[in-house]
Order: structure tokens, then sequence, then C-alpha cells
């Protein structure tokens, strides 16, 4: 009786799927004739690898060279879709020969892709990171959907015989990334980049699993379940057939396919794994959202700063906030300005930033420090009624030159300082590593026994050690380059050697720009005793000598002559 009662339901519902399919010109020989080419096609290997191969090789030097044509043309050349369209077909007819061919071709393309693309990263003689590279690496949810549209269109072509299938199929390919994204896990692992490679995996598990489920759903639709695969298997199955252990896996799913969950299972199954990307896809997508968010909020406030500001540099990923800033005028305002930002910064994106606001001295700024300098020079406590200065600096000078220790560096500098109580201070600068304090005691013991009067030392060194950065990292390297190269500005013997990266074919960047700018604007560039060379990297280095082995001068005059 239940039988009885379910079969006009069947037919309710085959006659509805018979209507829509003829809405789309599809008859029922026409769905057997396409069932009969997939299982046919399986068999047929030479021209779909090397289509695979071809399309590899051109998607992996177009990424590697970020040439947007190369992708599109390897998109266009790739037959990966038509196992993963015929995985679909198989699951929505029963077959389990179908699926079991499809599965096996398609698991077998996905290692064999990213096997060579990982091999040809390896031989590339660069493997820079390009902007390809990086639009499939950081998938969201609207990539799912839009997957699911194509994959709609990819159905289309399937089952729709005419005119049209040809630009609706070469669409798709371009809609659908597929090997792109196999490729980037390749380049991934070629250059050990976990970020890379995967989130390159979820783009192209995400495309797979809406291809799938799209698929199976859309051949469902179209009456594709109502198939009498049974007779199309055995017909296949009569060639001769070197496929033995896939005819065996398929023969064993046959009675999961045919049993009375075996509908509902083959449909659920895609289902799962379109659920299971969602979350991490969703999870992209909310991150994304607050980016674009937050970064408009973060412009916006820049936009308000003063023209002082020459130029920012914002960082925005995993939810944490890096923004540098450039800006003219004293350090007491970049400061006051770096509090503030980093308060409305923490309003507007609900995370607490980074925040690096480097001032660039200008006229105004310069002029203020030189006073402040000259200001601390004159207090300095006055030497005792009726001292004679000049011969006690005289003592000094020679006691101070005998009992010097070579290897602390050359002495630069030296000055009295008259405490209103206390020894007489000697303030000694010099170009090394710190004496330390037994150091600094032993040197003022032999200058005291020396003139006969007790003295106390105060060492102030100056490191010749270099300031080096990576290209990436100007802005953060240009405040603890400024501090190194301070030095140099107050002492004539002194002497600054900074590198700057080469720029790349298009010129320098606006932050090289503004680097370049600030160094520019120091007294020792203007007084010839700075030199701007091109290097590999960003490199600052205080020395005692003009600079030895000056690095390239800058084409623009960077360089003091």
């Amino acid at each position: 009786m239940a039988a009885s009662s379910e079969q006009p339901i069947r037919d309710l519902i085959a006659g509805v799927q018979d209507r829509i399919a003829a809405a789309f010109g599809i008859e029922p020989a026409d769905r057997e004739q396409t069932v009969a080419a997939m299982l046919h096609r399986g068999r047929e290997a030479a021209g779909y690898w090397l289509q695979l191969l071809l399309a590899m090789g051109i998607a992996t030097l177009g990424l590697i060279l970020g040439s947007t044509a190369a992708v599109i043309g390897a998109m266009l050349i790739s037959p990966l879709m038509s196992p993963i369209v015929e995985l679909g077909m198989g699951l929505a007819t029963g077959s389990p020969l179908l699926v079991m061919r499809s599965f096996a071709r398609t698991a077998v393309s996905i290692a064999v892709v990213i096997a060579c693309a990982t091999a040809l990263t390896l031989a590339m003689p660069f493997t820079e990171e390009t902007p390809e590279i990086a639009a499939r690496t950081a998938p969201t949810a609207l990539d799912l959907l839009i997957a699911i549209f194509c994959a709609i269109a990819a159905a289309y072509t399937t089952v729709r015989a005419g005119s049209d299938k040809i630009s609706t199929a070469a669409g798709t390919a371009i809609g659908i990334s597929l090997v792109p994204p196999l490729c980037v896990v390749g380049y991934g692992i070629g250059t050990t980049t976990s970020r890379i490679a995967g989130g390159a995996a979820l783009l192209f598990t995400a495309n797979f699993c809406a291809i799938l489920l799209v698929a199976v759903l859309c051949f469902l639709l179209v009456g594709y379940g109502l198939v009498g695969i049974g007779a199309l298997e055995r017909a296949e199955l009569a060639h001769p057939d070197d496929d033995t252990a896939i005819r065996k896996v398929a023969r064993a799913l046959q009675s999961v396919f045919i049993s009375k969950y075996g509908p509902a299972l083959r449909v659920l199954m895609p289902l799962l794994l379109v659920a299971a990307v969602y979350a991490p896809l969703r999870r992209a997508l909310i991150e994304v959202t607050w980016e674009v968010r937050s970064r408009a909020a973060i412009q916006k406030m820049f936009a308000s700063l003063p023209q002082a500001a020459v130029r920012s540099s914002v960082t925005l990923e995993h939810h944490t906030v890096i923004v540098r800033l450039v800006t003219l005028g004293r350090a007491e305002d970049a400061a006051k300005l770096e509090r503030e930002l980093a308060d409305k910064i923490a309003d507007a994106t609900g995370v607490v930033p980074t925040v690096d606001v480097i001032a660039v001295p200008d006229a105004t700024a310069l002029e203020a420090v030189a006073m402040a300098l000259d200001a601390k020079e004159v207090a300095v406590a006055a030497p005792a009624p009726g001292l004679d200065v000049g011969r006690v600096r005289d003592d000094l000078s020679g006691a101070i030159a005998r009992a010097w220790p070579t290897p602390a560096g050359p002495l630069l500098r030296w000055r009295i300082v008259f405490p209103e109580s206390g020894p007489l201070t000697l303030e000694l600068v010099h170009a090394g590593s710190a004496l330390g304090e037994a150091g600094t005691m032993l040197l003022g013991q032999a200058i005291a026994k020396d003139i006969g009067a007790e003295v106390a030392v105060r060492d102030v060194p100056i490191s010749l050690e270099p300031i080096v950065a990576e290209p990436g990292a100007g802005l953060t390297w240009l405040s603890a380059a400024l501090r190194a190269l301070q030095p140099v500005d107050d002492l004539e013997p002194l002497w600054g050697c900074v590198e700057v990266p080469k720029p790349p074919k298009g010129g320098p960047s606006k932050d090289t720009e503004a680097i370049t700018a600030a160094l520019r604007a120091t007294p020792a560039f203007r007084e010839g005793r700075m030199h701007l060379g091109e290097g590999p990297r960003w490199r600052a280095v205080v020395a005692t000598s003009p600079c030895s082995r000056p690095a390239e001068p800058l084409p623009d005059g960077g360089a003091p002559k």
C-alpha cells in the first residue's frame, strides 16, 4: 500500500522535471545521451592530461609574473571542471561507476597540479608574491556565492546543446577559479608559506563544493535522476577496461546508492561539504568587512590631519591595526598626535592599535632644537671663583690623552662640567662601545692621579653599529636611524652613511620618497656629511671618516657632492 501511495507523488515529481527540462530544450533521449557520453569519456585520458598540464604551466607562470591575461588563458584551457561536473552527475543519477571514475580523476588531477606547480615554483629564479597570488589567498563567503552562480552556468552548459553553449562555458571557466588556486597552493608549498597555501586551498575547496552541490541539484531538477543508469552502466562495463580497482569500489557502492536512503545520501554529501567550508568563509567575510570599515575610518582621520603629515601607512590584518605616520614638526607634537590617534582608532575599530608617529624636523623645529641645545650648554654650573679654567683645561687635555684607552675608540669631544657639589666632571664623547662602570671608574682614577685632583668621568659612547631593515620596513627603520644618526648633526668628525633600497621599475614608493626627504632635512646632509646611496636594503651607520665604500648615489641627487 505504501509503495502504491508513493507512486502518484513520484509521477508528479517526474512530470514537473520533464516540464522544466522541456523548457530548456532537453528531451529524455538527450539525458541518456549526456550520461552515456560522460561514462564513455571517463576512459579518454591523453587529451585531458595534456590540457591540464598546459593550464598548470600557464597559470603558475602567470601568477608569479602577475599576468592577469595568462591566468585567464589558463582558466579557459583547464579541463578540471569536467570531472567535477561528472561527479555531480554520478551522484544525481546514482551511478557508482561514474562517481568513482570522476572522483579518481579529480583527486589525481589535484595532486598532479599541486606537485607540478610546486616543482615549477622551486625552479623559478624569483618568487615574489604578486597581486594575482594574493587575490587567491583570502577567500570569503562571497567567493562561495560566486562559485554557486558559476556552477549553475556550468550545469547549463553540460545539459544544453546550442549556439550559446560555447560563450557560456568560456564565461564560466573565467568566473570560477579551479587550476589557479591549486597552482597558488603549489606556490605556497614551494616557498614554504603556509598562509598562502592554506588560503588558496580553502578557495579551491569552496569552488569544488559549490560546483558539486549545485550540479547535483540542477541535474535532479531537470530529471537526470530518471535516467535508467543500470542499462547504461552495463553497456559501459561491456567494454574492456583496465580500471579494475574502480569497478570493484563501484560495485561496493551500488548497494548504498540503490538503498532506500541512497538518493538522500547522494545529496547530503555535497551539502555537508559546503556547510563545512562555509564557516571559515563566513569568518573571513566578517574579517574583511571589519578591515574595510576600519580602513575607511582611519583614512577619514588622516584626512583631517594638518598638512604637516607627509606620509601614512596602515596595516590591517587578523584584527590588528598598525599605523605609521611621518609628519613635519617637533617630537613633542608627534608624541601628542600619536596618543590622540591611538585613542581615536581604538574607538573606531574596537582594538588597541600600534601607532608610530615619526617627527621629521622642519625649519622651525630645527631652529627650536638648536636654541634648546644652546640653552642646555649654558646651563652648566659655573666654576668656582678664582679658578684658572685655562690652566685646568690644559692639564686635563694632557691627562686625558695619556689615560684614554685605545680600544674604546677615537675620542671625539670632551668638556668640563662644574657641578654645584661634588668633584669636577669630565664628559667624554667617543665613537665605539661604552666603557662600562669599571672602565669609567678606572679612567677617572688615572686622570685624577695625573692631575692630582679628584675627577669624575661621564661616558658618552656613540655606536658605530649599522641600523638595518628589509625593504618593506622603511618607516619602522627611519625612527631608529634618525636616533642613531643624531650625533652626526652635532659632531663634525662624524659621517652618516645611508643606503636606500633600489626602487622597482615603476620608481620609488611614496614611503621611500618620504623617508629620503626626512633624511635630507637633517643638518648633516645639508652640510655634506651624510651620504645617501642605493643598496639592497635600508642601512644607516655612523662613521668616523667619509664613507669608505659608498653605495651607488641616488639618481635624483641624494648623495652629497
